[in-house]
């Protein structure tokens, strides 16, 4: 992939719009992660609305010892205070699954738009930055170097492709000259 990349100005702007990219799609993971947590809110509506229907079943309760009707109330009562319960275990599986739910898109939306980004751009960028600063201190301790001059113009015989190979020599002759 080295040889893929731009050299000089264009592989820092390359850079530059790859670390944009990945930011604006974190930013945008924990927006979704946010907005999906928001629905917790809707989950405690319902736990304090089990809550309260459980309490109307408890007050109702009270009443089972009415003649007559007491064992319907009763009855009722405690069917009410059973499907309180029920609200308010429902309540919390909601939220539960809506913060696992957060969790998950956030981390998905931040990440897999990038993650060629990461397997491949960046480890490339890394090894052509590393190469680059090795040769540079190889270049800065033997300046007069013959045998690193032939090196050095095996490797870019290899590794150029005719255009740079060529853009190079004329460099070179211009200085030169």
């Amino acid at each position: 992939m080295d040889r893929l990349l731009p050299f000089g100005r264009k592989i820092w702007i390359l850079d530059a719009v790859a670390v944009v990219w990945v930011i604006l799609w974190i930013v945008l993971g924990l927006r979704v992660a946010e907005e999906v947590r928001g629905l917790t809110k809707l989950s405690q509506t319902v736990s304090q609305t089990g809550r309260g229907v459980e309490q109307v079943g408890d007050a109702l309760g009270g009443l089972g010892g009415v003649p007559l009707v007491g064992g319907q109330i009763g009855r009722a009562a405690r069917e009410l205070q059973e499907v309180g319960r029920d609200t308010q275990r429902s309540a919390r599986q909601a939220r539960e699954s809506a913060e696992n739910l957060s969790l998950l898109l956030g981390v998905s939306v931040g990440l897999i738009p990038s993650s060629a980004l990461f397997l491949f751009y960046f480890p490339s960028r890394m090894t052509m930055e590393r190469e680059r600063r090795a040769l540079r201190r190889l270049l800065d301790r033997a300046r007069e170097d013959p045998e690193l001059d032939r090196l050095l113009r095996r490797r870019s015989l290899a590794t150029m492709s005719y255009r740079q190979l060529e853009s190079a020599e004329r460099d070179t002759l211009t200085r030169a000259g």
